[in-house]
């Protein structure tokens, strides 16, 4: 009986012992369970972005999208052999032989039961084999979703370029179906993509670093431009001026106070000494023909450079020059000729010869131009400006300021019309009048005698004279009030205040 127990106890422990490595793998299994998922979830992922990028490529950004749902089997057996060596009478494991009479040695069983060394010594193998699915794909479900816009031979093409990528197979019970919808712009939807999101920062950064390093060029470009002009400026100049004690005048005197007494300082209207000056102070040789080229070469010029110009010339030659600077550039050209200072006679000299050299080589200018223009009939001279208008209009405009025309006259005030009629003949009149705009006959009538009008309008009546007659009487208007605006007897009606760049620029 003890025997019995002992075996069924055995044969209890083992058996549990046998459900636990049964068991064993299964919780390892079902523990596992939930990885397939998220392969399955990478690879419908996987699948969707390579067709949704060539469908990017063949219709556009926003235009399809692609959601895919395949059918996965994960399922796996595992398959366990155990191999055992079993003894040479392992095929007898009973005590059959000599259940007769015969005496027996050793270990006696009652007949039919198994003897214990039997298994006691057994030496087992196990060999544990996991066997997967001959196809993990069993379907897959496709679904395109179209922009409403595309015309429905694209979604055609598009069906089978998604069926021939994907390997779609019906017969597996593949299926494929293309929705057409209408999409949203594409600026409303990029922001919800984070590939968009890094694409448009990148740019972003990539613009911003751009603008700013053209920034920055632009910056020393310009600083190195002010460099070279600042450097050009001191080379034409020829370093002309040189201020002492940071602007202070010497002796004890403040800046901008003239050192000479109040004896000493010349007097308004008196004599200008330069028989006796020219041997102490240099003088440039300027002729009055010469001031426009000067005032145009000094148009950019500093007021103290200027002021160290006008100081070195003739009297004669001072005052014209002055006169025609604009009233607040000689304003300032002024304050600085009544500051002292002191510059090297090495640099007057220099000075004076740059000065001298490019004068003498200055050709051209608006006085040239309008002498050009005095030598032509009126005629001639009218069509001159006519094109020059269209070619050159700046320079038209202060052509105009000085060459007096026809239509000018209406501009006159009834004083200066009143002293034109005046000193031409009803005659001349009644054939100039041919010429002249509507508007001057109505100012003409109204200054002249009503019995003069009436013989201006009787002469008229007689018929119209020739062209030459006509182009001569208008000459001699245009020629007598041209008379009088240079003896200042009437004001030209076009004339401005004269800018300081008059006769344009002189050659270097």
């Amino acid at each position: 009986m003890n025997i019995m127990m002992k075996k069924i106890k055995y044969t209890g422990g083992a058996f549990c012992a046998a459900l636990l490595a049964a068991l064993f793998p299964l919780a390892a299994t079902a523990g596992a369970q939930g990885l397939p998922f998220e392969d399955k979830a990478r690879y419908e992922k996987a699948l969707e972005q390579k067709v949704d990028e060539v469908l990017a490529r063949l219709l556009g950004p926003n235009q399809a999208k692609v959601v895919l749902e395949a059918t996965i089997d994960f399922n796996r057996t595992e398959k366990l052999d155990v191999t055992s060596e079993i003894p040479a009478d392992s095929k007898n494991p009973f005590k059959w032989q000599g259940a007769g009479g015969d005496a027996q040695t050793g270990d006696y069983l009652m007949p039919g039961f198994p003897s214990f060394g039997s298994g006691a010594n057994e030496n087992k193998t196990y060999n544990r084999q996991m066997l997967y699915p001959s196809a993990f794909v069993k379907k897959m479900t496709v679904s395109i979703i179209l922009n409403r816009d595309l015309p429905d031979l694209d979604a055609e093409n598009i069906r089978r370029v998604v069926s021939e990528m994907l390997l779609l197979d019906v017969k597996r019970g593949d299926q494929l179906s293309v929705i057409k919808a209408p999409f949203a712009p594409l600026w409303r939807t990029i922001w919800y993509t984070p590939e968009a999101i890094s694409m448009v920062l990148k740019y972003v950064m990539l613009s911003v670093m751009g603008i700013i390093g053209m920034i920055v060029v632009a910056v020393g470009f310009l600083k190195l431009a002010g460099a070279m002009s600042t450097m050009a400026k001191v080379q034409q100049s020829h370093q002309i001026t040189m201020d002492l004690g940071k602007g202070a005048a010497p002796g004890g005197l403040e800046s901008g106070m003239p050192g000479a007494g109040a004896a000493d300082r010349p007097q308004l209207g008196a004599p200008d000494k330069e028989t006796g000056a020219a041997e102490e102070r240099v003088l440039f040789a300027v002729r009055l023909d010469q001031v426009p080229f000067l005032v145009s070469l000094m148009a950019n010029e500093d007021p103290a450079n200027v002021a160290l110009v006008t100081g070195h010339l003739t009297q004669e030659v001072r005052a014209e020059f002055l006169k025609r600077l604009p009233p607040e550039f000689s304003s300032e050209v002024l304050i600085s000729m009544a500051k002292i200072r002191f510059v090297e006679p090495e640099i007057i000299a220099t000075l004076k010869d740059e000065l001298e050299r490019r004068l003498g080589g200055a050709v051209g200018g608006l006085d040239g131009a309008l002498e050009a223009l005095d030598n032509v009939d009126l005629k001639a001279r009218m069509g001159m400006i006519a094109e020059l208008d269209k070619k050159h209009p700046e320079l038209a405009a202060e052509v105009r300021r000085h060459v007096l025309l026809p239509e000018d006259i209406a501009k006159f005030s009834e004083r200066e019309l009143s002293l034109l009629a005046g000193a031409l003949k009803a005659e001349e009149w009644a054939t100039a009048l041919f010429e002249l705009p509507e508007a001057v006959k109505v100012k003409l009538k109204a200054q002249l005698a009503e019995k003069t009008w009436q013989m201006i309008e009787q002469s008229m009546s007689y018929g119209t004279p020739s062209r030459e007659k006509t182009g001569q009487a208008l000459e001699r208007v245009i020629a007598t009030a041209a008379a009088f605006i240079r003896e200042g007897k009437i004001l030209h009606p076009c004339a401005a205040p004269q800018p300081l760049l008059e006769s344009g620029e002189a050659g270097a």
